[in-house]
Order: C-alpha cells, then sequence, then structure tokens
C-alpha cells in the first residue's frame, strides 16, 4: 500500500517510469530552506532477508539527490557517480528520511551528500556528482 504524503510535505511529481514504481517520494523544507525527504517502506522494498532492501535505499537517495539539483539550479541533471555505504539494517514497514548537501555547485556539475535513516537509526550515507544541463530548465522539482 502506498502511504499518503506525510504532514507539511509534497509527492515528488514523478509519476511514471522507475521513480514512480519505487515510491512515492516526499519533500518538504524545513525552517532553515534546506529540503528533507520522506518515504514509506513495504513489502516492495524488502529482500530476501525480511530487511529493506539496500536497492530501495540508494534508489531513494539518487532521486533525493537529483531533486535537490533540480530545485537549486532549475535545471535537468544526471548522476555521474554515486558512491554509498551502508550502515545499518531495518525491517520494512518504517519511514525512511532522507538529507541532502550541496557541498559544490558549478554551471555543469553538483557535488552532494546524503543520508537515509529511520527514526535515529542512520540506515546509508553517500556522496555524489551530478551533471547539470544548463538550459534544460525544468519545473518538475516543486512543482
Amino acid at each position: 500500500m502506498k502511504a499518503p504524503a506525510p504532514p507539511g510535505y509534497s509527492a515528488l511529481r514523478e509519476i511514471e517510469g522507475y521513480i514512480a514504481l519505487s515510491g512515492p517520494y516526499f519533500w518538504a523544507k524545513d525552517t532553515l530552506g534546506d529540503y528533507t525527504y520522506r518515504f514509506h517502506s513495504d513489502d516492495r522494498h524488502g529482500n530476501p532477508n525480511g530487511v529493506l532492501h539496500g536497492a530501495a535505499i540508494v534508489t531513494f537517495v539518487d532521486t533525493i539527490l537529483g531533486h535537490t539539483v533540480v530545485a537549486t539550479t532549475g535545471h535537468r541533471c544526471a548522476t555521474i557517480a554515486l558512491d554509498s555505504q551502508f550502515v545499518a539494517a531495518i525491517r520494512t514497514g518504517q519511514w525512511i528520511d532522507g538529507r541532502t548537501r550541496i557541498r559544490k555547485l558549478t554551471k555543469t556539475l553538483a557535488f552532494l551528500d546524503a543520508e537515509a535513516s529511520s527514526g535515529e537509526t542512520l540506515l546509508l550515507t553517500a556522496t555524489a556528482i551530478f551533471r547539470v544541463f544548463p538550459g534544460a530548465e525544468t519545473s518538475l522539482a516543486t512543482s
């Protein structure tokens, strides 16, 4: 079952393709103006060991990193590199939270960090490089 948006959050607009199959994902801005993200894991996100599949977390993190780039620049982007470290495992059925931080942004590249957690449990850390496509404007991220 797909969960409704948590209070104060909006659904990402990706309603087709792989992201739609993996979500829904939700976003909000915190009091500092930084983006925060959430999704509710369910049986679709589990692995044979009965815990949240690593690919479900990495897909979420890759998506929220891209959303951060698009929301910040207004331009489409693509993942060049994504390095992730799994820290802990949890059972499905939990809310997963994500935070991103842009470390450096140039005209064509974005360097970012991200974390995914559930409650007080840190699940994954990641660093990424995204290609930014100037001239490829989009309003998908915050509409």
